[in-house]
């Protein structure tokens, strides 16, 4: 029961930030969708319409809403994880705490890194998407405000959590729930799955996105298991 209690303040915790962040989020919403808009009107493939609109009353107050909803979640995020870890770190031993200390810095740096990864690609996937209205004549493309930004916005934050592949990876291998061995026995399975998974968190579902995704991480994915080897051995040859 104290340990459901604990849990029960983190998690209201990390709402009232999420609340703060939206806020904040509030303020900054109009500029940061004004932003993303004008890099969606300038990838759109050339010749194709582009109009925005609402379609009823409250969108554009729920559009307004989802954005600092986004950029509350974009903000209070590494205060988020070290609420996480600071709920699990005390069910831990000493020697399977220690790995977990370098898996809040290391995160943020893969969430920000994956997230570079995206933004460098969405000019790209956002002219390759629009180009296929240029096939259907007489037609042009009508779409609700904020359905491409929200695209943009959930490739950008799937980008990010899947390059925390690696974490998970060499938690695993840390932990001897699965062993590096085993991993490398059976890369080809692994490979698959990390192209399967791009595929489903990548929203926009276009191949350039998919293989932006997918490389990186498979290398991430064989140096995850040599790092936990390594790790393991060292921690062996100490013990």
């Amino acid at each position: 029961m104290e340990h459901l209690e604990e849990l029960r303040q983190r998690l209201f915790r990390i709402i009232s930030f999420l609340a703060v962040g939206m806020l904040v989020g509030w303020f900054l919403a109009l500029d940061v969708y004004e932003y993303l808009e004008d890099l969606v009107r300038r990838n759109v493939a050339p010749g194709v319409p582009y109009e925005p609109f609402f379609k009823d009353l409250t969108a554009a107050f729920m559009l307004h809403l989802k954005m600092a909803f986004y950029i509350g979640l974009f903000v209070t995020l590494p205060f988020t994880v070290h609420q996480l870890w600071g709920f699990v770190a005390p069910g831990l031993r000493p020697n399977e705490r220690k790995p977990f200390k370098i898996v809040a810095p290391v995160s943020t740096v893969l969430f920000f890194a994956g997230s570079a990864a995206c933004w460098f690609i969405l000019p790209v996937t956002v002219t390759w998407l629009t180009s296929f209205t240029q096939e259907f004549p007489n037609t042009k493309m009508m779409l609700e405000a904020g359905s491409m930004v929200f695209l943009l916005i959930k490739m950008i934050l799937s980008f990010g959590v899947g390059f925390q592949m690696p974490i998970v990876v060499f938690v695993l291998a840390r932990l001897e729930i699965v062993t590096p061995q085993a991993m490398l026995k059976y890369w080809r399975h692994a490979v698959v799955a990390v192209v399967v998974a791009s595929a489903v968190i990548t929203p926009s579902g276009d191949p350039l996105s998919l293989a932006v995704l997918a490389v990186p991480l498979i290398g991430l994915f064989f140096l995850s298991v040599y790092v936990a080897r390594w790790s393991l051995r060292k921690q062996r040859e100490k013990e």
